[in-house]
């Protein structure tokens, strides 16, 4: 900033220059509004460079910001991957299980399975749920909607083939 307050100063300097030698000596006059506008031009040029590097600044800063944003999701990220492999890891206990194995005996369990075990849903199925009545709390039936929705998925569910 002080080279533009330098320039300023001339500039004006300048200017009472070319005032004082308007009627004397144009030349001298016409070569002061010179200098003088080189000087206003270097002073523009200072605003504007002035200007670049704030902007820059600004936006250094919002890269900043986000790049500090994206390692914290990165962090997180990680850290949820190390938990979901803690859990996988817990889960299978270190012990490889043979697929087809498993749908073998999966299998088989279907073929001895005692259908005394479905009768229940079964009776349920051939009773009629109640309906309630319109005085009832809007929430209540919502509540009532959702029990029912919540027993018909597990009746799908159980009755689903394998």
């Amino acid at each position: 900033m002080k080279k533009k307050e330098f320039l300023k100063q001339k500039i004006d300097q300048e200017l009472l220059f070319a005032k004082k030698n308007s009627r004397k000596n144009r030349r001298v006059a016409l070569q002061a509004l010179r200098k003088k506008k080189w000087y206003e031009k270097h002073v523009k040029y200072i605003d504007c460079a002035v200007k670049a590097i704030r902007s820059a600044q600004e936006h250094m800063d919002i890269i900043n910001k986000v790049n500090d944003l994206i390692k914290d999701i990165t962090d997180e990220h990680e850290g949820t991957q190390d938990m979901s492999d803690t859990l996988y890891r817990s889960v299978s206990f270190g012990v490889e299980f043979d697929e087809n194995e498993l749908q073998t005996e999966l299998e088989r369990l279907e073929r001895n399975l005692d259908e005394s075990i479905f009768e229940g849903d079964r009776l349920e199925e051939q009773l009629p749920c109640s309906k309630v009545s319109s005085m009832a709390s809007p929430t209540a039936k919502t509540e009532e909607e959702e029990i029912e929705d919540a027993l018909d998925h597990l009746r799908r569910w159980a009755n689903e083939p394998l």
